[in-house]
């Protein structure tokens, strides 16, 4: 248990994660003018601040900490002016669904950076808006991240929170997509009891159990091992679910012919959040407008068309971010992002491949697929009964958006992956996964009006029943499936922060070590190197070379090279006279390699994962 105990420094990253969350908040409400739910004033609010932001950051080299204390003073307020202040009945739905999560919260308290992404781009790319306050590019200060023009929204969001924690806050961005599906979790709690046009009166207990649940555990979509880590896959799922959601309502208020300004900048605002948290959330941001426009056009009445323009207007503020950043991509990179073929190198040869794998992977996440095959019957089934009403709104968005992603990300393998990882349609359930919460809100909407016509009506005994089921679930679940929560508990993660311990002790006297690890994928360097830069105490510009052969010359070949320091991960049962399958320190000193330490591996302290453990040479497993 002692492993998820969390530190002073995981309990500071928590606060400033609440910190941000609240200030984005507080500028929803501010820019609805105190209407938006907390959960819709959330996600408009982070999209203000990354378009502020954005702008700022590629116009001028001031930095984006000078824009981001006006934005958090505007959330301040926002939360205590009278008018756009949140009520207490609000406040209390807000908290019913962070008491019902409390052990989900605990279980994720002390959760750390992991996977290959986290170390590769995302944490690099928060650091240096830590560290310098500027966006990154080829003339500035060095950047350690494979894509150091990314789009930055979470990034941006990790910025806010680190204003007022003590160091760069590792985790910030896995407290913000935990955050942020309980925001989800709190919608779905709404739909549930049918209150959400009315965020005053708070969901029940039962209601804010069922929609964490609807959020995470039951959702097709939901995956722990990037959901609740520190990749886009969260916020990019919530943002999606929170655009249809303003997109359906506007529709509705079309179809009744009533004013649809409110959820129309509701919409042009989360779009924001939506459109540049990763490279294809354009393609999701696009759906979303394209299905809604149609939409609107479908009843081909008298004001049709202007609705439909009113919907591609809703859509500016989330072009002009991203406009804005691809110029800055485009003019301050050589490279930075990853790139499309040329058109010459184009796989439509792969054409019948790339199909069958992504039918391949249908099967085998059936669950998921079968969950939107379902969807779509329900909306033909709906919409014949009852018209374009918000549920059929609902689902024929998701229905519309799922359509034109899945050809986005067909073209995709085609223009942008080459060879195998096209044609093994690459990460297929991963990028339809981002339709997951959208997925649920079609589906409980599709379900209680279903429920409603049918005259359903559960007695007390079955109320009795699921809430003993509810409560379970969100009290159980996270403890019988912590292994399937924290991946940085692997055997593998365990090891590799443990030798990230060690590498600091020659890193205290030199900013300049070669880690040797024999046999490693690159999986193991990059966490490591990782670890070193982005976690307390931080090495953030040490030099550090990763070699992954241990030969006769190999520390030769590095003493050349003007590295006085090695750490070996794992120890030959030959040279240097040192005991087999441990990690030891080696200094070069008078023309000669000396041991300076050397340590046995702890034993992992865990139990075996219930899915399959990685295996690493390199860390002596």
């Amino acid at each position: 248990m002692a492993l998820l105990i969390p530190s002073s420094s995981d309990l500071a990253g928590w606060a400033g994660v609440f910190f941000a969350v609240l200030v984005l908040m507080g500028c929803g409400r501010v820019l609805s003018r105190g209407v938006a739910a907390a959960e819709t004033a959330l996600v408009a609010g982070w999209g203000a601040a990354c378009l502020v932001l954005t702008i700022w950051g590629a116009a001028t080299t001031a930095s984006l900490r000078i824009p981001a204390s006006v934005i958090a003073v505007a959330g301040a307020g926002g939360l205590v002016a009278p008018r756009t202040r949140l009520s207490a009945g609000e406040w209390r739905g807000i908290l019913r669904v962070l008491i019902v999560a409390v052990p989900l919260l605990a279980i994720m308290a002390s959760a750390q950076p992991s996977l290959a992404d986290t170390f590769l781009n995302l944490l690099p790319n928060a650091a240096y808006l830590y560290d310098h306050g500027v966006f990154p590019a080829d003339d500035r200060w060095p950047s350690h991240s494979f894509l150091p023009g990314a789009p930055y929204n979470m990034q941006l969001a990790g910025l806010i929170a680190a204003m007022v924690t003590p160091h760069f806050p590792a985790s910030a961005m896995i407290g913000f997509n935990i955050l942020l599906q309980l925001a989800a979790a709190l919608l779905l709690a709404r739909l549930v009891e049918r209150s959400e046009d009315d965020p005053v009166r708070s969901p029940s207990w039962r209601a804010a159990g069922l929609g964490l649940l609807l959020a995470t555990a039951i959702n097709p979509g939901f995956v722990p091992r990037y959901d609740f880590s520190a990749y886009s896959e969260a916020s990019v799922t919530v943002g999606l679910a929170l655009a249809a959601w303003a997109a359906a309502r506007a529709l509705e208020r079309f179809a009744e012919a009533r004013p649809a300004r409110r959820d129309l900048w509701l919409l042009a605002l989360t779009l924001a959040a939506l459109v540049s948290i990763k490279q294809d959330s354009v393609a999701l941001a696009a759906a979303v407008i394209v299905s809604a426009a149609v939409l609107a056009l479908v009843p081909r009445r008298a004001g049709s068309a202007r609705a439909a323009a009113a919907i591609l207007a809703a859509a500016l503020p989330a072009a002009l971010l991203y406009g804005v950043w691809r110029w800055y991509v485009l003019d301050h990179f050589a490279l930075g992002e990853l790139k499309p073929l040329a058109p010459s190198e184009w796989q439509f040869a792969l054409i019948p491949q790339i199909l069958r794998s992504m039918l391949g992977v249908m099967a085998e996440k059936i669950y998921f697929f079968a969950a939107v095959a379902l969807t779509a019957v329900l909306l033909v089934r709906q919409w014949r009964r009852r018209g374009l009403d918000r549920t059929t709104c609902v689902a024929a968005l998701f229905v519309g958006v799922a359509v034109i992603y899945n050809a986005a990300i067909f073209a995709t393998y085609i223009v942008h992956f080459p060879g195998a990882i096209g044609a093994e349609a690459h990460s297929y359930y991963r990028y339809n996964s981002h339709l997951g919460l959208l997925l649920m809100l079609a589906l409980v909407l599709l379900g209680r009006d279903i429920a409603a016509e049918r005259g359903f009506a559960p007695g007390p005994a079955v109320r009795r029943a699921a809430a003993a089921a509810i409560a379970a679930g969100v009290v159980l679940a996270p403890l019988a499936l912590v292994d399937f929560l924290r991946f940085d508990l692997e055997p593998w993660q365990q090891r590799a922060r443990w030798l990230a311990t060690e590498a600091r002790l020659p890193l205290a006297s030199q900013e300049r070590l070669a880690l040797v690890l024999p046999g490693d994928d690159g999986l193991v360097a990059n966490t490591v190197e990782g670890l070193l830069r982005y976690t307390a105490p931080r090495h953030g510009d040490a030099d550090l070379a990763s070699v992954t052969a241990l030969a006769p010359d190999t520390l030769d070949r590095l003493a050349a090279a003007g590295y006085a320091s090695a750490l070996i991960s794992c120890t030959p049962p030959s040279p240097l006279d040192l005991p087999a399958g441990q990690a030891a320190w080696l200094e070069f000193e008078d023309g000669h390699w000396r041991v300076r330490q050397h340590w046995p591996y702890p034993e992992t302290r865990w139990l075996p994962r219930l899915t399959r453990v990685r295996k690493e040479r390199s860390l002596c497993m």
